[in-house]
């Protein structure tokens, strides 16, 4: 006789013809629970809400796997896990069950309750075939590491697999004549509170991502050994099916990303006349630089903002990533509000950084090594071969022109403006260049690579990706981007020694705004003791000092020091045009690429192409050049 709340036999037929066809499987169960199957997979995750008490947190674990299902009432699923284990046996061979439960806080010792310490137990019948599965997944688990200690992990050899007060999912005979094998992970519920009642989030958050990474590397151990599948990396077992909550999630940051321009709402539109009145002055006092209109209703935005569902995104890799931008878009907008106020700087350093100790030493290097020419000389010499605005304009034109060719979906313009300070910049995906200004004939090449041929290009292949978060560009994108824009500039061969003194310069010059240095004592440090012309010092300060104090300028050379390294350790290049992304993302990109979820970029750069870019990146690599390298070996 069938039990009252067992699941409907043709819901189960359902699933296993969904399965068959190798269709996804998403679908509520009785009782609250869910089971979802992106594609024929050699594993379940399962969870069964413990009966009689609360167990908050725990059924999350098991939704970051691509092959899942929750029980969250007293319902017998045996049928339905059995039927999903047996037809996904047929295909591969055998099938893993891994079933995971909170154990009580008692079952551990005082010091890892004391200390919330990461605690796992791994129940495997024994003899197992499953050895090789077990030890990955405890030294795995091992890796994890909270409050600074590393998970305690140990193997339990046990007939029973099973959760108290639960029998195991299948009966032993069942397993033995499917060749269906099943595992168990009992863990220390350090993300919620002894009652199971009251959730830690971001407990379970850091966990989450951490305990996934380690279950995908057992599945994927599995799966190598025992099955037909055979995945080349453990990430190619991770979750494919986006939820709902994501496209919710990455259209609204995108909104309120695309809402404003931080940049062009904190550069001042008075550089000229702010720079004649200081000359006037003799250059003693602070500039008094005037700002557009702010073009947002600041607290509106921030309540759309965390109105946002990403606590309802299953895939911890995302929600990762979402949360971060949620974090920095809250900072920039709280600099909006206070613009042009000292509380302004303070909220500049968590979200571009301060300078570190090591690389204002390298700015400082670089400023000596490299020739100490008056900057009025240097633009003088630049303005006898310099071309206008329209000239340039015209060879950006035929830049994008070359990219369209080969990907016709890429929109972006070349727009020359009264309104824009800076002589180029890229905003929206369109490039925008000063209608005023004039550009050397031997850096056309170089700036056309650094503007189009990484901030375009990437704002293009991010519009290519299901995520809008790649174009708009994830949180901290700016110091990979424009490390990224300066390195094109040195592989076409077109950086020069004027270029990267700018560079380092700006970084003295955010170390001494931190300092709590002046405007006039910052201009005389750099027009006196670094040998910069006195307008160059002047517009190094301003963009220092625009909007209360912006440390962003560190991030050129932070970024291009950054990328350097990465290089060394032959860290591939395609993730990082995949988008706009941060140099502590290339892992979470690279997984997502593995699980099929991010595609391949349409774009590559023009200059990588030519043999010049390939032998000096060739050289990077090989000889592990840093940029102090670069100038001493006078490849600069």
């Amino acid at each position: 006789m069938k039990r009252k709340n067992d699941i409907p036999s043709e819901v189960v037929e359902e699933i296993r013809n969904d399965l068959v066809a190798n269709r996804p499987v998403r679908r509520a169960l009785p009782g609250g629970g869910r089971i979802h199957i992106d594609r024929q997979l050699p594993f379940l995750c399962l969870y069964r809400r413990p009966v009689g008490r609360p167990d908050a947190g725990t059924e999350r674990l098991a939704h970051a796997e691509a092959s899942y299902m929750t029980v969250l009432g007293e319902e017998d699923v045996s049928k339905l896990v059995e039927a999903v284990a047996v037809t996904l046996r047929e295909i591969f061979g055998t099938f893993l069950i891994l079933e995971i439960w909170a154990l009580p806080y008692e079952a551990f010792p005082e010091e890892v309750r004391r200390k919330r310490e990461p605690a796992f137990r791994i129940y495997s019948e024994h003899p197992s075939e499953l050895l090789s599965t077990v030890e990955t997944l405890q030294n795995r688990l091992k890796r994890i590491s909270m409050h600074r200690s590393h998970a305690r992990v140990e193997v339990v050899r046990t007939d029973r697999v099973a959760p108290d007060g639960r029998e195991p999912i299948l009966s032993e005979e069942i397993r033995r004549l499917q060749n269906i094998h099943l595992l168990g992970v009992g863990l220390f519920p350090l993300y919620r509170d002894e009652k199971g009642e009251t959730l830690y989030p971001i407990k379970l958050q850091k966990l989450r991502r951490g305990f996934a990474k380690a279950l995908k590397h057992a599945f994927y151990r599995f799966s190598t050994d025992l099955t037909s599948l055979c995945p080349t990396h453990f990430a190619m077992l991770g979750r494919r099916l986006v939820t709902r909550a994501v496209w919710e999630s990455d259209d609204a940051l995108a909104a309120i990303d695309d809402a404003f321009d931080f940049l062009l709402q904190v550069t001042p539109v008075n550089s000229e006349e702010a720079w004649e009145l200081f000359k006037k002055e003799g250059f003693r006092g602070t500039p008094a630089f005037l700002y557009r209109p702010r073009s947002i209703d600041i607290t509106e935005m921030k309540r759309r903002l965390y109105e946002i569902p990403i606590d309802r995104i299953e895939d911890p890799t995302l929600a990762e990533l979402f949360e971060q931008k949620r974090r920095e878009l809250d900072r920039k907008l709280t600099m909006l509000a206070d613009r042009d106020t000292s509380d302004f700087l303070y909220e500049s350093i968590p979200t571009y950084g301060r300078v570190e100790e090591s690389l204002l030493q390298t700015a400082r290097q670089m400023l000596e090594y490299l020739p100490h020419r008056r900057h009025e000389d240097v633009e003088a010499d630049a303005q006898s071969g310099a071309v206008d605005a329209e000239t340039f304009a015209e060879a950006a034109r035929e830049e994008i022109a070359y990219y369209k060719r080969i990907y016709p979906a890429l929109a972006s313009t070349v727009q020359v403006r009264d309104d824009i300070v800076a002589g180029a910049m890229v905003s929206g995906g369109d490039f925008l260049i000063s209608k005023k200004a004039r550009f050397p004939k031997n850096r056309i090449e170089a700036l056309l690579h650094h503007e189009i041929g990484t901030h375009i290009l990437t704002y293009a292949n991010g519009l290519s990706q299901p995520f809008k978060q790649l174009h708009t560009g994830l949180s901290g994108y700016d110091e990979m981007q424009e490390g990224l824009a300066v390195l094109a500039e040195y592989l076409c061969g077109g950086i020069s020694g004027a270029r990267l003194r700018v560079l380092a310069a700006r970084v003295v010059a955010v170390a001494m705004l931190c300092e709590g240095r002046s405007f006039p004592e910052l201009f005389a440090a750099l027009s006196e003791e670094y040998d910069f012309g006195q307008k160059s010092a002047f517009t190094i300060a301003t963009r220092v000092f625009r909007g209360g104090g912006l440390t962003k300028d560190a991030v050129y050379l932070r970024g291009l020091v950054t990328l350097l390294e990465y290089l060394h350790g032959s860290g591939p290049l395609e993730p990082l045009f995949v988008g706009k992304i941060a140099a502590e993302q290339i892992p979470l990109v690279e997984e997502l690429q593995w699980r099929g979820v991010l595609k391949p970029p349409p774009l590559w750069p023009r200059y990588l192409e030519e043999e010049g870019a390939k032998v000096r990146l060739r050289e990077i690599r090989e000889q592990k050049l840093g940029i102090l390298d670069l100038i001493r070996k006078g490849y600069i």
